[in-house]
């Protein structure tokens, strides 16, 4: 953030009377709105500080301190004076709010400083009540309780700064140039993940063996198996190099390493492992290929999305739950705005949803089509317009390959009823219109 920018911007922003609302949407990302409808997000990303407008999808609630007391000091209140900090790049808004009992004046102080951007909150003696960075050190300390000292003036040496004219256009223009250069460098990252688990993947299913390769090796097993039984009395303790007749009379050469009776036990015991794995091998190449599927249209999802917001719902860096590793190979779930959203991975994954979701819960499918299943957990809520268009196009995303328009029917899940397996009949729908 350039500082003739930023004094230009707190220029602006003098002329609002109010902020009607504040809160913290990203980890270094705070939206305030003015004046009843002008939202802007002040944005402390260290790297690439900025203030523009945005219509992100907020992932998750913040509830710290900070958030709280931000809410609590600046919600509502009174503007009584925005500027730029001379010769620094912060901005301080300063703010009264009339509470039941008594006035309290905050000023809030926003850090575009590069390395050590902060925002701070302080009282009208310039104590510090909060901070989304706390630290002490030789320098500066940003601690709750201690009076905050201001940083000195720099002489600030930057390139001439444009005069900005239009402040719709402006914030507008920047967010765009921020957002893009940010949206590709995440879907790179993103993508680059899912292809290591894509080339795994298809490694594990091209060496996967066939049912009648592992019968072959059962039967191979079990025949020398038994050929060193039938000649257990002919052979010692001892013996490691095997030369046997077998029952066509050619002679079999068997290398084992421990004793003939012993060997003879394992080649069995691995024989039968081997036509159990004969058993379920179709299972594990259905399996490999449901996963597969799925990173591909995680991946095209991906590519296609043009919100980092939407971007880090779809692929988190958060970890699986250990509670629901378990269901992992039959649904995937996404978190948004305090919403879990579900969708079946397999003709098993859709059946396990609608088996275990709840009668208020919400259910999404493609009308008149194959599709997955998604359900959204409601908690008895309805559903914001917001979270209904993400479950649809999800609905969407991971069922269909090729772009178009698409109908999406959702309803409660009290009004589906099974008829076989994933195939239902529903009743008291809506209908979705996404185009991909």
């Amino acid at each position: 953030m350039k500082y003739k920018i930023l004094t230009q911007i707190s220029e602006f922003l003098s002329k609002f009377r109010k902020i009607s609302s504040i809160k913290r949407v990203g980890d270094l990302m705070i939206a305030i709105k003015f004046d009843g409808d002008y939202e802007l997000i002040f944005d402390l990303n260290k790297s690439n500080s900025a203030i523009y407008k945005s219509n992100q999808i907020q992932i998750k609630e913040y509830k710290a301190p900070f958030d709280i007391l931000l809410k609590k000091r600046l919600n509502s209140a009174k503007i009584l004076n925005i500027k730029t900090l001379k010769n620094n790049r912060i901005l301080a808004i300063n703010v009264s709010f009339t509470g039941s009992y008594k006035e309290l004046i905050s000023t809030l102080y926003l850090e575009f400083t590069g390395r050590f951007t902060n925002a701070i909150i302080c009282d009208e003696n310039g104590v510090i009540l909060e901070a989304l960075h706390h630290f002490d050190n030789s320098t500066r300390s940003i601690k709750v309780g201690k009076v905050l000292t201001l940083l000195e003036g720099i002489e600030i040496k930057e390139k001439p700064s444009q005069i900005i004219e239009n402040f719709d256009e402006y914030f507008q223009d920047e967010f765009a140039k921020i957002s893009l250069k940010n949206l590709e460098q995440i879907k790179a990252n993103k993508i680059a993940n899912i292809n290591k688990k894509i080339e795994i993947l298809n490694s594990n299913l091209n060496t996967l063996q066939t049912s009648y390769e592992l019968n072959n090796r059962a039967n191979e097993l079990n025949q020398k198996a038994n050929l060193i039984i039938a000649n257990l009395h002919n052979l010692n303790d001892y013996d490691r190099d095997l030369k046997l007749m077998d029952y066509n009379g050619n002679i079999i050469q068997i290398a084992i390493d421990s004793s003939p009776k012993i060997a003879a036990n394992e080649m069995f015991k691995t024989s039968k492992k081997l036509r159990q794995k004969a058993a379920n091998i179709e299972i594990q190449k259905e399996n490999l290929i449901t996963k597969l599927e799925f990173l591909n249209s995680l991946k095209n999802a991906i590519n296609a999305s043009k919100d980092a917001n939407e971007i880090e719902i779809l692929s988190p860096k958060k970890q699986i739950q250990k509670s629901e590793a378990k269901f992992s190979d039959l649904v995937e779930n996404f978190y948004i705005n305090g919403y879990k959203i579900s969708l079946g991975k397999s003709q098993k994954g859709n059946e396990f949803l609608l088996k275990n979701a709840k009668k208020d819960d919400f259910w999404f499918h493609l009308k008149d089509r194959a599709s997955t299943h998604v359900i959204v957990k409601s908690n008895k809520l309805n559903l914001s317009e917001e979270i209904t268009l993400f479950a649809a196009k999800l609905c969407v995303q991971f069922s269909s390959k090729s772009s178009g328009t698409y109908e999406v029917d959702y309803t409660k899940r009290q009004n589906v009823k099974i008829q076989n397996g994933a195939f239902v009949n529903y009743i008291n729908y809506k209908t979705k219109v996404i185009k991909i």
